[in-house]
């Protein structure tokens, strides 16, 4: 007997085809068929717990992203590498590597190999970029650099990210954040007199910080 729900097109309905299983069961399909169709070989794929790609193919960067914010819950967002490429920066692009994400310190979800989870009480307020919610420019700019021991990719990040918040925004947000990660960060953008008045005619020498343009 067919099933009434025309499976096939079901993926249609959800954002880069990706959705939860109470959303599944919402619309009327069970769980031992959601379990049979999300087997290895099915048409479907668990890329979290309780989070399934309505498709073969794949998965894609976004389709991850959009998985890894759904199991985090709600509050969740992106940061690091894979925001700052929504943001529209190209100095680092993101990699295969986890994306990092930022979660309510309540939340109830975990950290997998395709997700770097960090629950913490320092939220900031999120931004929207082509439909995803992300940290803003300098939180995910300082994430980024926690997660690099690069000195080129660390001063490309920071040289890239200052044209837009500007130095004392960055200095900030490093000032919060852990000194795990961040020392070489730190150093480059120093508070030394030398450091300082060195900052100074730089800040003469750069066009004012501007705002990134929309990318979604």
């Amino acid at each position: 007997m067919r099933h009434p729900i025309d499976l096939e097109a079901l993926g249609t309905l959800f954002v880069h085809r990706v959705a939860p299983v109470a959303a599944l069961l919402h619309i009327g399909l069970s769980a031992s068929l959601i379990d049979q169709r999300s087997r290895p070989g099915g048409p479907w794929q668990r890329l979290f717990p309780s989070i399934f790609l309505l498709s073969r193919a794949g998965p894609s960067r976004e389709q991850l992203v959009q998985a890894a914010l759904l199991y985090a819950g709600e509050g969740a967002m992106l940061t690091a590498f894979d925001a700052l490429y929504l943001h529209g920066m190209r100095a680092v692009l993101p990699s295969a590597d986890a994306i990092h994400v930022l979660a309510p310190r309540h939340s109830r979800a975990w950290g997998h190999a395709a997700l770097r989870l960090e629950r913490t009480d320092r939220l900031p307020k999120p931004v929207l970029r082509r439909g995803f919610h992300v940290a803003p420019l300098e939180r995910a700019a300082v994430d980024a650099i926690r997660r690099t021991r690069s000195i080129p990719d660390t001063k490309a990040i920071l040289d890239e990210v200052t044209h837009f918040v500007g130095i004392q925004a960055l200095r900030a947000e490093l000032a919060l954040a852990p000194h795990k990660g961040t020392t070489l960060a730190r150093k480059l953008l120093g508070d030394s007199p030398a450091r300082q008045l060195e900052l100074a005619v730089m800040d003469r020498r750069l066009p004012a910080p501007r705002t990134p343009l929309p990318v979604g």
